[in-house]
């Protein structure tokens, strides 16, 4: 997988973004070209799409699992639809925590390990096998830009590190489609870290969220190396120097990015080197292989509300 291209986050447009700008063009005729052929099917429960115009990284995986949280509390029984990005399979798979990541994909991997997971390239599929296993609600994982489902709720993700970028459409900067759009077709909006988005007024619903990473005990005592294959490396790197954590250094993949047996010798000689112990993200931990998993150190991270009452009541309008 690639990384994001830095120039997508500067504040000042580059001479990059100008130049791709025929190909952005190009997007947005194609988007709206697939929107109008495209035939809309609808689920026999209700659907929520968790999602953000920000290709990568913008935190829709925890915030579709906190969503599965809350939707448990107000008595749902939630299952996660997940297209399985960087996955093998043209199958319908009820994604198991065993399973190698190289079938499903990382992110269907993780989620797995809390709620039940379905991971299929047509999703009305995966809804009627959902269905059958017990599913009452339906959540979508990086669903607004599916245009063949009705949903009943969407929900957009908003980062204040990433916000939008350039605001440009892909490849000139990191959206797939405009602010406008997006915002629009979305009712509940979760802002992270953040009680600030000046593209919202006040008509729109804010659910204020922080996301929490935790550090155990004897984590803390050691001296730390951190790498990550995101699809924003800078904010989970962030949040582990906000707790003034030991780091001697950072390594950057590129999102996704499958860990071969040569990049976990190269880290852990490194470690070796400086006396350090590894640490990642949950989900880059899935695509480490096996007999590596126990030389790295899992970075837990969790969102967490204040207010999950208010946004009971606001889901319940919906669905």
């Amino acid at each position: 997988m690639l990384k994001a291209p830095k120039f997508w986050y500067n504040k000042n447009i580059s001479i990059y973004g100008v130049l791709l700008s025929p190909l952005s063009i190009l997007w947005a005729l194609g988007t709206i070209i697939k929107k109008s052929f495209t035939k809309v099917h609808k689920a026999k429960v209700p659907v929520i799409a968790v999602g953000s115009a920000i290709v990568g990284g913008s935190g829709k995986t925890p915030s579709v699992l906190f969503l599965c949280e809350e939707l448990e509390k107000m008595g749902y029984n939630p299952h996660i639809i997940s297209r399985g990005y960087g996955g093998t399979s043209n199958e319908i798979v009820k994604v198991n925590p065993n399973m190698s990541f190289t079938l499903v994909g990382d992110e269907a991997l993780m989620m797995s390990n809390y709620f039940p997971t379905w991971v299929s390239k047509n999703k009305f599929q995966a809804f009627q096998k959902a269905e059958k296993g017990g599913a009452d609600i339906l959540v979508l994982d990086d669903a607004l830009q599916s245009f063949n489902i009705y949903k009943d709720l969407s929900i957009y993700v908003y980062d204040s590190i990433q916000s939008f970028g350039n605001r440009l459409l892909v490849p000139s900067g990191p959206l797939r489609e405009t602010i406008k759009t997006a915002l629009n077709k979305s009712q509940i909006f979760f802002l992270i870290n953040t009680n600030i988005c000046k593209d919202l007024t006040q008509k729109h619903f804010k659910q204020f969220l922080n996301y929490k990473i935790s550090i155990s005990p004897e984590i803390r005592e050691k001296k730390l190396i951190a790498f990550a294959g995101l699809g924003f490396n800078k904010k989970f790197f962030e949040q582990l120097q906000n707790e003034n954590l030991n780091l001697v250094k950072l390594k950057d993949f590129p999102d996704h990015h499958q860990y071969t047996i040569d990049d976990m010798f190269m880290l852990l000689d490194e470690a070796n080197k400086k006396d350090a112990f590894l640490i990642t993200t949950e989900k880059d931990h899935t695509r480490i292989p096996s007999e590596f998993k126990s030389s790295v150190g899992i970075i837990h991270g969790k969102i967490i509300s204040e207010n999950q009452m208010q946004l009971a009541n606001e889901i319940e309008k919906y669905i």
